[in-house]
């Protein structure tokens, strides 16, 4: 494993703990055991390390969730797809991720010009899975974008909300019957 890998994994593990916002490199080097210039030489800069930092966080997850997706009965509708997911991205294993994420779109809403190419990079893998995961069930092709647009927006939401939220079963109940709204047919179909 080369420095910058073995640095990113150790910024992961730091940031999984200790949070995005608010991250400042000296405190960080001094807890790595290095310092905020070796960093800056392995990264060209703490935008860059947040890149790498981030960009590893989502990989990791999507090995997890694929190799889930993989184990699982396959997926016959929308909802039952935003089921399985909100499970997945609600376990244990997928908190520090989430979070990490979710600090990333706060990053991007605050400093578009610095963070939204870096937040978009993040998102546009989930959004290709959705897209292939809805043209697969048979959505028709114009509503496919739209419509993976709307999940993982809102989704996104229902995170955020599970995360500051004193009662998560409420925001569990909210994913489910936006899943079963995903299920319900159209008017005018059976």
């Amino acid at each position: 494993m080369d420095r910058r890998t073995e640095l990113t994994e150790k910024v992961l593990d730091h940031v999984l703990t200790h949070g995005l916002i608010g991250l400042s490199l000296r405190p960080l080097a001094a807890a790595l055991g290095t310092s905020d210039r070796m960093l800056i030489y392995h990264f060209g800069s703490k935008d860059g390390m947040i890149t790498a930092v981030v960009a590893l966080a989502n990989q990791r997850f999507a090995v997890s969730f694929q190799s889930m997706v993989r184990a699982a009965p396959p997926v016959r509708s929308p909802g039952e797809f935003v089921r399985y997911a909100w499970q997945a991205l609600t376990g244990s294993d997928a908190t520090g991720s989430i979070r990490l994420y979710l600090e990333m779109c706060v990053l991007a809403l605050r400093e578009p010009d610095r963070w939204s190419a870096a937040q978009q990079r993040i998102r546009e893998p989930w959004l290709a899975m959705l897209r292939e995961t809805l043209a697969g069930l048979g959505t028709p092709r114009e509503q496919v974008p739209a419509l993976a647009d709307l999940i993982l927006d809102t989704l996104d939401g229902l995170l955020l909300s599970r995360l500051v939220s004193t009662d998560p079963v409420r925001v569990d109940a909210a994913a489910n019957a936006f899943a079963d709204l995903l299920d319900r047919p159209e008017p005018g179909r059976a």
